[in-house]
């Protein structure tokens, strides 16, 4: 199995996602280097891929999808950072609920958002 840091990052209700081919979408995120935390590694993916500088990660919880676990964390942000595509991703985009419903989104990205929203929601 695989191992990646992933980054829920949420603007009101909209969550930040990554296209490498700008058609299908995903949570931001990728593998740790050697010898490198998955913190470290969640940190450095979304500023790789997004531009945006983490003022905090915080660990949520983990995720095992088909061929890898994810070690998700959510990021805080400044309000009015803007992502700007980098590193390997084609575009970076918000969000809202409604319309990941309309973009392809794999079944993990899924449930990553969907466990997030479900423990702030209490």
């Amino acid at each position: 199995m695989k191992t990646r840091a992933t980054v829920v990052c949420f603007r009101g209700d909209r969550v930040l996602l990554v296209s490498k081919d700008g058609s299908k979408w995903a949570l931001p995120g990728g593998r740790p280097s050697k010898d490198e935390s998955f913190v470290d590694a969640a940190g450095r993916e979304l500023e790789e891929e997004t531009a945006l500088s983490a003022k905090g990660l915080g660990f949520l919880f983990q995720v095992l999808g088909p061929t890898t676990v994810h070690h998700v964390f959510v990021a805080n942000i400044g309000k009015t950072a803007v992502p700007r595509a980098g590193k390997e991703i084609a575009r970076c985009q918000w969000f809202s609920l409604l319309e990941m419903d309309e973009v392809v989104v794999s079944a993990t990205t899924r449930q990553i958002v969907n466990s997030f929203l479900a423990g702030h929601r209490r």
